[in-house]
């Protein structure tokens, strides 16, 4: 299912116009940056004005008056199916610090503000994106790292080093490890 830039800006809006509003943490932090014009992969959303889990009640009463049946993710917190027109149909999954999901804080506050069609979107750092892919290390993320690395050696991506491994700190010594060796693995080196 692709979907347009403009697409996700509308849908976006929408959302944050009924009160709910995040940073975007998942594949879309990347395909931005590549300045894509379609989009083809859910948009993961970790929500900063409310719990999409406590505030469930707010999220079916904007999922209703914009139009998006009401889904859930695999980690039990709610998924967005909008169907604004034929043509802009995407899924948004809300996310919050919840089990073992932990995104922390300093990467939130620090998220990148992108315009996008006149919407302002906020979005992990690429560095940040790359770190909590090598702290997840599922087959999926370590072939994302590989293809991010191909991006890199291209030039059509660029990490900066220096925040790489500013965010590697935020994790304990066992996990920095974990997360230095993925890395490597994928041919990103900190």
């Amino acid at each position: 299912m692709q979907y347009s830039i403009s697409c996700l800006a509308d849908v976006l809006r929408k959302l944050s116009a009924g009160g709910i509003s995040g940073v975007i943490i998942g594949s879309t932090v990347y395909a931005l940056r590549l300045g894509v014009s379609e989009l083809e992969d859910d948009v993961d959303l970790f929500t900063t004005t409310i719990s999409p889990v406590f505030n469930e009640d707010v999220v079916f009463e904007v999922a209703e008056e914009i139009g998006c049946q009401v889904g859930s993710t695999e980690l039990g917190t709610p998924s967005l199916e909008c169907a604004l027109s034929s043509e802009c149909v995407i899924v948004v999954e809300l996310y919050e610090n919840i089990h073992d999901f932990y995104i922390p804080s300093e990467m939130l506050m620090e998220a990148e503000t992108l315009e996008i069609e006149g919407v302002e979107v906020k979005t992990l750092k690429i560095e940040d994106y790359v770190i909590l892919k090598a702290r997840a290390g599922r087959e999926q993320d370590m072939e994302t790292l590989s293809y991010i690395s191909d991006l890199i050696k291209s030039k059509a991506l660029k990490l900066d080093l220096k925040i790489l491994s500013e965010r590697l700190n935020l994790f304990d010594e066992d996990e920095q490890k974990l997360i230095t060796r993925r890395l490597s693995t994928a041919s990103i080196k900190i």
